[in-house]
């Protein structure tokens, strides 16, 4: 398995019961054949720096996720097609992960930033 940074752009007036089926299409994608999602961030509805597809807002959703590059692979596929999707990017992390080890890093990660951010509203 393979850990890997996928970030997508869904369209922002998509219905919630369409939002939660097209979630949960791409995460059944991505943890296919064993994969995990180690943590999901959703980002919610925000504006773009640009208009896409005539959208100029749209909901991000970010998942670090332990995948097989062939789902990752049908995953982009798929959502090149699909319309309601209007960017999307994954990354590369790293060959071999302790899944463990890595959400207590990103547990870490999330503490110092809400730390930080709390900071700054003082």
């Amino acid at each position: 398995m393979r850990e890997y940074e996928f970030t997508f752009i869904a369209k922002a007036d998509l219905p919630e019961a369409d939002k939660t089926k097209l979630i949960t299409k791409y995460e059944t994608l991505l943890t296919k054949d064993g994969g995990e999602v180690i943590q999901k961030s959703d980002w919610g509805v925000k504006r773009m720096a640009f208009p896409i597809q005539k959208q100029f807002r749209g909901h991000y959703l970010h998942y670090d996720f332990l995948g097989t590059p062939e789902n990752l692979a049908e995953c982009e596929r798929l959502m090149r097609i699909d319309e309601n999707v209007l960017r999307f990017m994954s990354l590369y992390i790293n060959e071999d992960v302790d899944v463990a080890e890595r959400k207590d890093e990103l547990a870490k990660m999330a503490a110092r930033a809400q730390a930080r951010s709390q900071e700054a509203e003082r």
